[in-house]
Formats: C-alpha cells, sequence, structure tokens
C-alpha cells in the first residue's frame, strides 16, 4: 500500500469514527433511526429511477429534508452526470449526510442546513426536486409547495413520497396498544398525506400540469434486533409513551415482551423486514408561457 492509498484509507477511518460518534451522542431519533435501515427509501429510489426513464435528465436536482442522505446518495450514484444539491433543516443529520457522500467518492452533491418553507436556493435552479417520507413533518406544507415550485426549473419535475396508514409495524403496535388516535402530542400526523386527495389537494390553483399519485408496496429492513426497533418507535413516537405512561409497571412489562414476540415473527437472516404502502405523488411545474 503506497502512502496515497494509506492516507485515504485512515480519512475513511475518521470519517467513521465521526459519524459513529454523532450517531452516539445524538439526541435526535431519526438520526439513529437511519443508522439501522439500509432500504428505507430504496424503493422509492427505484420508483423515480423508472420515473425519470421517462423525462430529460437534469443538469441540477435538490432533495428537500434530505435527513441523512440516504436518498440523494443513490440517485447520485444511479446519474453521476446531473449535479445534485441536498438540505435539511437539522445540522447534525447534513453533517452524517457529508461523510457519507465522502466516504461514496461523491463529489456531486452539495450539502445545505435550511428549512423547506424557505429554501436558500434561486429561483429556477432545478431540473428535478424530490421529498421523500418528509411532507407530512413540514410544518407549513402550503408555504414549502410554494418553495418547491420557485426552485424548480420551468417544466421541471417534482416528486414527493409519502406513507399510507397501511404499514405492518404500525397496525402491530396500534393492536397490542388499542390506539385510536396515532397524532403526536402536538398535533402533528405522520400520516396526513395518506391518500391521493390529500396530496392533490397540495397543488390546487399552483402552477403545475400532469400531477399523478399512484401507490406502491414497499418493505422495510431492519438492521437490529426487536429491542432496538422498539426502542426507537417509541422515541419517534410520542403517543406511545403517552399509552406506556397509563399502564401499571407489569403491565407496561407484559405489552413490550408481546411486542417484542411479534416483531421476532418478521425476522428474516437476522433482519426485521415488514411491509408498508407508500404513495408516489409527480407533478411537473408549467413551462413560461410563449
Amino acid at each position: 500500500m503506497d502512502n496515497s492509498e494509506k492516507l485515504t484509507l485512515d480519512n475513511q477511518f475518521v470519517q467513521m469514527a465521526r459519524r459513529a460518534a454523532i450517531i452516539a451522542k445524538t439526541s435526535d431519533p431519526w438520526i439513529r433511526w437511519h443508522a439501522y435501515l439500509t432500504r428505507w427509501t430504496e424503493d422509492a429510489c427505484l420508483t423515480i429511477q423508472g420515473l425519470m426513464q421517462n423525462m430529460p435528465l437534469p443538469a441540477a436536482a435538490l432533495d428537500v429534508a434530505t435527513g441523512t442522505g440516504t436518498p440523494v446518495l443513490d440517485l447520485a450514484k444511479a446519474w453521476p452526470q446531473c449535479r445534485y444539491e441536498a438540505c435539511d433543516i437539522a445540522a447534525e443529520s447534513i453533517e452524517i449526510a457529508r461523510l457519507l457522500a465522502q466516504e461514496e467518492k461523491l463529489p456531486h452533491i452539495s450539502f445545505k442546513v435550511c428549512a423547506a418553507e424557505a429554501l436558500d436556493y434561486p429561483d429556477d435552479s432545478f431540473g428535478l426536486l424530490t421529498c421523500f417520507f418528509s411532507l407530512m413533518y413540514i410544518k407549513y406544507t402550503s408555504k414549502a409547495i410554494d418553495q418547491f415550485l420557485r426552485v424548480l426549473k420551468p417544466g421541471g419535475h417534482m416528486i414527493i413520497t409519502t406513507w399510507t396508514g397501511d404499514n405492518q409495524l404500525f397496525r402491530l403496535v396500534k393492536d397490542t396498544f388499542i390506539m385510536e388516535d396515532h397524532k403526536y402530542p402536538d398535533g402533528q400526523d405522520p400520516f396526513m398525506f395518506s391518500d391521493s386527495r390529500s396530496l392533490k389537494a397540495l397543488f390546487k390553483n399552483k402552477p403545475v400540469r400532469n400531477l399523478l399519485v399512484t401507490e406502491r408496496k414497499t418493505v422495510l429492513n431492519w438492521e437490529g434486533n426487536e429491542q432496538e426497533l422498539w426502542a426507537f418507535f417509541k422515541d419517534s413516537n410520542p403517543v406511545i409513551n403517552t399509552l406506556l405512561s397509563a399502564l401499571s409497571p407489569d403491565e407496561c412489562q407484559e405489552r413490550e415482551q408481546h411486542i417484542y414476540s411479534l416483531l421476532s415473527g418478521f425476522k428474516t437472516g437476522g433482519n426485521i423486514l415488514f411491509e408498508a404502502n407508500m404513495l408516489v405523488c409527480s407533478v411537473q411545474k408549467n413551462s413560461l408561457p410563449l
């Protein structure tokens, strides 16, 4: 091994150590979530790649609310000739995304910290904008859609993915705890865009055409054990902690042991796999009038 190869390897170890340190100390459950998932957005990326076969390859694309960058990394590998930008409101997530892009040797991705409702990019900058499974967590969705359209070029495409309520894991937990309401304490609803009607309503009176919403089944892959998956689910779903707090310690332990038993039924090759349905919304910004 020559000195340049050794230096490259040393840098990779430093990056991996830095990423591990961020994950270990973070208070953000979504960063820990991405640390365990390998196929969370894989099917959605493949769907987008299929859609892009029928449209001109953009010179520049933007991924909004990118989290730790998993989806945009996959797209950047598929289209290395396209320049990618990615943004998220969480600085820790963006730092991990940058480290991952360096490890994957993807220099054509740039990352920025900014909110979806206030995108820090010029007008008419991108031929493609993507937003993976994040729209439901954006506080002002109509304002965000206006921003998405502002930075899209005339004729540019937007592709948004959301979850439906048909999710094996969520169904399992809901049945175990007899949940009647899945909204978070602050009123946030993780399934607020779980049907085509609610997604299409976002684009009413917007300058768009070719609006299409389709449903697809996907498989989610958790690389960890039942206790780790349940710990995350509790961490990221405040409703669960509210329900648990109403139980006695013995009842709480009994319910959680039941959850572990059910989750073990979804194990395949050491990983936990379960089905979930997603919606894929594709729409095109109107071209400039002649």
